[in-house]
This record gives C-alpha cells, structure tokens and sequence, in this order.
C-alpha cells in the first residue's frame, strides 16, 4: 500500500470539511459551518505531521493541501460570515467576500512559491488563522456592526497578502521578539476581554495577527 495515502486522507478531509461547512451555511447552520472550519484544522494540522513520521512529504502532498486550504479556510469561512451577516447588502456584501476568498488564494500560492525563500516565519497572516478568526467570532456569539465585519474581512484579507511576519512556533523565528510588541498585544487582550469575556475563543487568532503586526512594524523601525 502506498503510504502517502494517510495524509491524503487528512488533507481531504480539510476540503471536505469545507464543502461540508459551505452547505451548512447555505442552509442557515452557522454553527456546524463553524466547527467545521475548526475540524478542517484538525485535519490540516494532522496531514503534514503524518508526511513527515511517513517520510512521503512531496509536491503532490503540498498542492492538495493548499487547494483544500482555499476551501476550508478561505471560501467557506467568508461564505458562511456572509450568509449570516452579508447577503442583504447585494453587490456590497460581496466585496469582502470575495476579497476574503480571492486573498487567501494568493496567500497559498505565495507561500508554495517561497517555500525555499522564507523560513522561520509565515509571510503573510496564514489563512488557519484567518479561517478559525471567523469561526471562533461565530462561536462565540459575540456580533460586531455590519460594516466593522465588512472592514474587518478586507483588512484580514489583505494582511493575508502582506509583508507582515508571523511567528511560525518551529523554533527557528529570524525576527527578533520585541517586548513593546509583547505589551501591545497584552493590552489589546486586555481591553478586549473586558469589553465582553465572550471573545476569549476569537483572542487566539486576534491576538497573534496584533503580534505579528506590532512585532514586524517595530523590526522595521529598529533596521
């Protein structure tokens, strides 16, 4: 049996979670949509682990996951922030949308590229993080105004295509970790927390794209 079927089993299930989640929120389950975007996690995390224990990491392997990246963590997670809050807004609502959506391609096809060019950082917010953002902000229950979410899918968008370094936690980070960045982040966890305590879920993902921002505007300056 050929080994790298395991982690092509994780990786479709990462896409299938997406369809899966999609169909929910066109049916109006925004929460199934969710965890099925913190399930496609799961099964994305466990993919490349596998592939490495079974020594069958390859080309085929990392363009699979990236198409099942672009569902599970970019169509589906805008898809269904859309559908709950957007679809009213017609041509409007599609913008952040699409830019959520299209963004996080770029994001992927960036990264395959500039797999030997950037190490011991993400380039880019990744779009896990990006998709479990919108899924942790439905579980929470937590609702913002309808054009701070508009806002808030292009900015997140856009910072999935940026320059900005987020920390990859392999040990090997190139980017010295400024303390002021620290404090930063910190404090908006701070103030966010007691705004509504609800947001704890969503703080994970939020925070770490403030550090990521924070820490890579400070290098910038110090350089």
């Amino acid at each position: 049996m050929n080994k790298s079927i395991f982690p092509n089993l994780c990786t479709a299930a990462n896409l299938a979670f997406g369809v899966v989640g999609i169909s929910l929120s066109a049916a109006g389950n925004f929460t199934g949509a969710a965890i099925c975007v913190l399930l496609s996690l799961l099964a994305d995390g466990l993919d490349g682990r596998i592939a490495r224990a079974l020594g069958v990491s390859g080309d085929f392997g990392r363009e699979l996951d990236s198409l099942a990246d672009v569902v599970g963590f970019g169509v589906s997670p805008a898809y269904m922030l859309y559908m709950m809050s957007l679809d009213h807004y017609g041509w409007l609502g599609y913008v952040p949308l699409l830019v959520f959506s299209v963004l996080g391609a770029f994001r992927l096809a960036r990264f395959n590229i500039m797999t030997e060019e950037v190490h011991g950082y993400f380039q880019g917010l990744p779009i896990p993080a990006a998709g479990c953002m919108a899924a942790t902000y439905v579980l929470s229950g937590v609702r913002v105004p309808d054009v701070v979410l508009m806002i808030a899918m292009i900015l997140v968008g856009y910072l999935m295509v940026s320059n900005v370094h987020h920390p990859d936690f392999k040990g090997k980070g190139s980017d010295p970790v400024q303390p002021i960045a620290v404090g930063i982040t910190v404090a908006c966890g701070v103030f966010l927390a007691l705004l509504d305590y609800r947001v704890w879920p969503v703080l994970i993902f939020v925070l770490y794209t403030v550090y990521g921002i924070s820490n890579t505007i400070i290098n910038n300056i110090r350089k």
